[in-house]
């Protein structure tokens, strides 16, 4: 034997489960599905979206407006059939919700409902998403900076007033000792 046996230099043995996770991928390259038939519509047609429902602004004064305007949208699209998920996106400028049906055909009977309808004094429109838009926004680290400052701000006032109930507790308790 030339030189000297390193057992770390050895071909490790593949586990079962990265042979599984191989197994599974090769399996699926060489699946078969079958094309959609004539007329199916696609996944993307069950997504409706919704333009001009809020100020993004709006969200900044008062978070739980968002849980109400969900809420909201989820009973009124509820009417066309069964509602999958409601999603608002509070950053983008133009006050966008999207909403999933189950069925493509609910997802144009919404359209219909929501589109020119007024709500909150705005004028909404509504349509069948393209499958591509992509509507979150990230926030900037100069925006992430100034949302903790301002929630700092809130904790500081509220520890301040927490105090200030304090002491006067404190003044009272005392007055009262006193008499």
């Amino acid at each position: 034997m030339k030189g000297e046996y390193n057992p770390g230099l050895k071909p490790k043995k593949k586990r079962r489960k990265d042979k599984d996770k191989l197994k599974k991928m090769q399996e699926k390259l060489f699946d078969w599905r079958p094309e959609k038939m004539r007329g199916e519509r696609s996944k993307h047609e069950r997504v409706v979206i919704v333009r001009n429902l809020f100020e993004p602004a709006l969200f900044d004064t008062d978070v739980s407006l968002i849980l109400e305007y969900q809420q909201d949208l989820r009973e009124e699209c509820g009417k066309c059939g069964e509602v999958k998920r409601v999603v608002l996106y509070d950053r983008h400028p133009e006050g966008v919700a999207q909403i999933s049906m189950k069925e493509p055909e609910e997802a144009d009977e919404v359209v219909v409902l929501l589109n020119g309808r007024w709500f909150g004094q705005r004028k909404l429109s509504a349509e069948i998403w393209d499958g591509k838009t992509k509507f979150k926004i990230a926030e900037t680290d100069s925006q992430i900076s100034k949302r903790i400052d301002n929630w700092e701000k809130f904790l500081d006032e509220e520890d301040a007033e927490r105090k200030a109930e304090e002491e006067k507790k404190k003044k009272n308790e005392m007055k009262t000792e006193a008499e």
